[in-house]
């Protein structure tokens, strides 16, 4: 059975999905209930939220059941759960679940969709410690950096594309962005599906398009000269035609000059198609010696802004996808590359494989790989579930419901503010119900949140605002029942105002007045900017402040200052002489981490340590913003590993904050998006006109060109929806953009407006003294609405009566402990420490050849040329394999070494290495040769290296790799075993 629970601002949905979680759990004796229950939330705090209320209710049901608040619902129907079997049922399941807590599945749908990717880490062909990307914008930079630096003329196919993409550049705007092209294009390729046409085709398609476009402005050009010519052979002057005409006219006699074709103006299409609007009043006696011989020219010019103006319009945007799309291949290659050397995996393509894995089948079985089976299924706020998301979650619901289980499905379209992530409200609306039909649908109609004349104002105002913007079905439940238990009225206040900031400084000093504390007043606020402006305001004012966006880590003094410690190049020694790090970093953009430091992470800390030591206070007050940025760049060090270079780069570009306590009084300030889920005593939401009913969006799109000159375009484009693609095939992609914004506002606005819970202030700009037929913000509808500059409804709330819990006061004082790695202060542990130490206090490579083995084997994998030996070897001391007094003797050896193989090219830098390259074999187990050498003459050599004893079984090993390159392939393959002790050389 599935059940549907269309929850509206509250509602309780929280405390329905804690009963149906409950209600599963006591219902039968089953004492792993738990482990087969799974709840899915959308956030982290809705998480822990859902997990705390759980735990409360069970912890009551198992102590005093008669107090809970669940005791009569989960006896309805079910009289043999007296409060004596809940009571000893809940206590079963509490204790089990507080022992067995890592199987208590209460998680957001992509920390479980991550779990269930990691158990096929391995068919991926990724490691199962594989890092999730969330920047995939620094991934898309670098992709198009490697796509740039592999420009030389051995890729001479992609050199002269974009060669290409350059001239077209320049020869239809006089400039050009390849970079940026490159960009736009790199970071939508996640939204894109299927394979991107040929160059050659996408060739053809230039052509093509640019013929079109031509051929259709010598039409344009004939056409305008024909009309011309008419009002000449009728002996009238164009100057006397009424001034749209004249303007619109002379703007196609410019086509001429090469200047780019308009869409002619709504007025001039109205004139001319209008005999009686020819020509300005005073001149209207001219009409009869034009009329015969202007109507037939006028009609012709007319006819080719309808269906060939489309294909013309439509062309220009195809012609100009052509050139980045041909490069989409490449750019996808890169970002595969850097996802296999970071061992990283970007959360955009997650679910992407996840649903390749599934691949629409019915059988759950890809879950229970994970080892636990789930029955029954809780999804919450579904409304921001994703398509894909759906995707890989119906078959688990599929084989529940056919299995005489329960699924609880938790929801409300008019809170679905997050289709820019890809969320799906038409999930909710139509489509679960459609593939489900069996389904229960419910819908909460009862408030206990809000005051009751807060309730009645939303009621009425959200009824009246879908029915303008056409969205009736959708707002069709919008109406609520108030049940909120304090019979205080509550208060809406409308102001439309000059002056927005001095408006809610106003409201802020009221409510301190009417007895209300900091703490329970909430600005929401449309965007991140708003945010800020609105927090340095109150600032200024005295008036303390939470706000995220006053929590950026880069404003910390001592934040600033490490930063700039690690990327100071320009004093070579401090003022006592010794080196510096500035003197370390000189001179490279690779800068090196000066060699008393084991990894960019010490460095850091040991600049720290020298900071807190210079400016105690300043340190200390910090430490939030410090703790920050190392777990900042302890993630980064993950996959970017410890090149102090990159990281200053992509620190220049990176923008981590800490998270806002929750305690204190002090205003708290937050978007709308934030919000979600959360109530406040009272709300200000200022700067109301942000939230815009339409702005252009880029999507990628199908334009419906079936039985146009352009059919042979098919396809899908990346497309700006705006105005101007009205006038294109893809105007009913924007006809749909428009009508999913005026949803997605909508929504934002209910959900600002449904936060409080005694008391809201909405604050807009002043009005268009004309007001438009098509609003273009949601506060133009709110002013249709309310009629007034300042509208009041209801009766301000008295927060002297208002009973707070106080919290206590538990605050802990941060401590930042750091400590050199010398002078015995910190312990480094081996776990393969059985043969670490040897006689005579020898240890490491000295004591143990498989030690030393494993260190030669691991610098040896860092090196394509002989060049790059050094750096290797320099790099195992640093990361503390190899002892600072045998890098030379190691250097040397090695370097005997390389030389003894230089006749087989092995490390030349005229053939291509691919270093412990994993490859997948027939039999789905991975397999990985130390070195594999493809020579410019289409030979491959494998080469493994061995450090101690000739063994059988290294011959086997090296042949496989041999058979598994000529499956590949490759013809000419010679294997190797290179024993380096004593430097000979097995062929196999």
């Amino acid at each position: 059975m599935i059940k549907v629970l269309k929850a509206s601002a509250g509602s309780g949905k929280t405390y329905n999905l804690a009963l149906e979680y409950i209600r599963l759990l006591v219902s039968e004796q089953k004492p792993d209930a738990y482990r087969h229950v799974l709840a899915v939330t959308f956030t982290n705090k809705a998480t822990e939220e859902m997990k705390r209320r759980i735990l409360k209710e069970l912890h009551l049901l198992a102590t005093e059941p008669e107090k809970s608040p669940y005791l009569k619902s989960l006896q309805e129907g079910h009289p043999e759960l007296t409060a004596a079997v809940l009571q000893k049922r809940a206590g079963q399941q509490l204790s089990a679940i507080l022992h067995d807590y890592s199987s208590f599945a209460v998680s957001t749908i992509d920390k479980f969709f991550q779990q269930t990717l990691r158990a096929f880490s391995r068919e991926i062909g990724q490691f199962a410690s594989y890092q999730v990307q969330l920047d995939r914008e620094a991934m898309v930079a670098e992709g198009v950096d490697r796509v740039l630096d592999g420009l030389d003329q051995d890729n001479r196919p992609l050199l002269d594309w974009l060669t290409e993409s350059v001239k077209a550049d320049l020869g239809q705007s006089g400039r050009f962005s390849l970079e940026r092209r490159l960009l736009e294009m790199g970071g939508s390729l996640s939204d894109l599906e299927g394979e991107t046409p040929s160059r050659e085709k996408l060739q053809a398609l230039h052509r093509e398009c640019t013929q079109l476009m031509e051929q259709y402005r010598q039409r344009v050009i004939a056409a305008a000269k024909a009309v011309e010519e008419a009002f000449a052979a009728s002996g009238v002057d164009l100057a006397d035609t009424n001034r749209h005409f004249l303007a619109g006219m002379d703007k196609w006699s410019g086509l001429r000059k090469q200047d780019p074709v308009l869409r002619p103006s709504a007025s001039f299409l109205k004139t001319a198609a209008d005999p009686d609007q020819w020509f300005a009043k005073a001149k209207a006696q001219l009409r009869q010696q034009v009329e015969g011989r202007l109507n037939g020219p006028l009609d012709a010019f007319c006819a080719l802004f309808d269906k060939p103006y489309k294909e013309y319009t439509t062309a220009a945007v195809i012609r100009d996808q052509v050139y980045s799309l041909g490069v989409a291949g490449e750019l996808r290659e890169a970002f595969s590359q850097i996802q296999k050397e970071k061992n990283i995996l970007s959360i955009d393509d997650s679910n992407t494989i996840l649903k390749g894995i599934i691949d629409g089948t019915d059988t759950p079985f890809i879950y229970e790989k994970l080892g636990v089976r789930y029955e029954d299924f809780l999804l919450d706020e579904f409304q921001d579930t994703a398509t894909i998301q759906w995707d890989n979650l119906k078959p688990l619901l599929k084989n529940s419901d056919d299995s005489g289980f329960f699924s609880l499905v938790v929801g409300d379209v008019k809170q679905s503010i997050y289709r820019w992530r890809g969320s799906d409200w038409s999930l909710l609306g139509s489509r679960l119900q459609e593939e489900f039909p069996r389904s229960e649908v419910k819908p909460l109609q009862q408030n206990h949140r809000t005051c009751h004349q807060i309730v009645q104002f939303n009621n009425d105002f959200f009824q009246q605002a879908a029915q303008w913007l056409g969205l009736d079905s959708l707002y069709a439940d919008v109406r609520q029942e108030a049940c909120f238990d304090d019979p205080a009225p509550g208060s809406v206040q409308v102001r439309f105002v000059e002056d927005q900031m001095a408006e809610v400084l106003l409201t802020l000093r009221q409510k301190q007045a009417e007895g209300a504390r900091w703490s329970d007043i909430t600005v929401l606020v449309r965007g991140n900017a708003e945010g800020a402006a609105v927090a340095a305001a109150l600032v200024q004012e005295g008036i303390p402040v939470v706000s995220d966006d006053a929590l950026y880590v880069k404003t910390s003094v001592t934040v600033r200052r490490l930063v700039s410690q690690l990327s100071l190049a320009d004093t070579p020694e401090n003022p006592d002489g010794k080196p510096s790090v500035a003197g370390y970093l000189a001179g490279s953009l690779e800068l090196e981490i000066p060699n008393q430091y084991h990894s960019l992470v010490d460095l850091a800390e040991g600049l720290l340590r020298e900071l807190r030591q210079a400016d105690p206070a300043v340190f200390e007050a910090d430490i939030p913003y410090i703790q920050s940025f190392m777990d900042y760049l302890q993630d980064w060090v993950a996959t970017g590993g410890n090149n102090l270079g990159a990281f200053l780069r992509a620190w220049a570009d990176a923008d981590p904050r800490i998270a806002s306590p929750s305690t204190g009084d002090s205003v708290r300030i937050m978007t709308v998006h934030k919000a979600k889920g959360l109530e406040f005593p009272f709300v200000i939401f200022p700067f109301a006109e942000k939230v815009t009913l339409y702005k252009a969006n880029d999507a990628w799109c199908a334009p419906a060109v079936e039985g146009t000159a352009l059919e042979e375009a098919a396809g899908t484009y990346r497309v700006s929806l705006d105005q101007k693609s009205a006038d294109t095939f893809f105007d009913a992609h924007y006809e749909d953009e428009l009508r999913l914004q005026a949803v997605d506002n909508l929504n934002i606005f209910y959900v600002a407006l449904t936060r409080p819970i005694y008391g809201i202030k909405i604050i807009s700009a002043l009005p268009p003294k004309k007001m438009p037929e098509r609003p273009s913000n949601m506060a133009q509808l709110l002013y249709q609405y309310v009629g007034a500059l300042e509208y009041d409804f209801g009766t301000p709330y008295d927060f002297s009566k208002l009973k707070r819990k106080d919290p206590a006061d538990t605050l802990i004082q941060a401590g930042y402990p750091s400590y050199p790695t010398g002078g015995g202060k910190r312990l480094r542990f081996s776990p393969e420490a059985a043969d670490y130490f040897g006689p005579d206090g020898v240890f490491g490579p000295e004591a143990s050849n498989r030690i030393r083995g494993n260190v030669l084997h691991g610098i040896l994998s860092h090196v394509a040329v002989p060049e790059q030996l050094p750096a290797a070897v320099t790099q195992a001391v640093r990361n503390g394999e190899l002892p600072e007094h045998l890098k030379e003797k190691t250097l040397s050896f090695l370097q005997e070494r390389l030389e003894q193989v230089a006749s087989y090219d092995w490390f030349s830098d005229a053939v291509q290495v691919r270093m412990e390259t994993p490859i997948l074999g027939p039999d789905g187990h991975e397999h990985r040769p130390d070195r594999v050498v493809l020579h410019p003459d289409g030979r491959v050599d494998i080469i493994d290296y061995k450090f101690g004893k000739p063994e059988e079984a290294y011959l086997w090993q090296v042949r496989s790799y041999r058979k598994l390159y000529r499956q590949m392939g490759y013809t000419q393959v010679s294997g190797y075993i290179w024993y380096l002790e004593d430097g000979q050389i097995i062929t196999t």
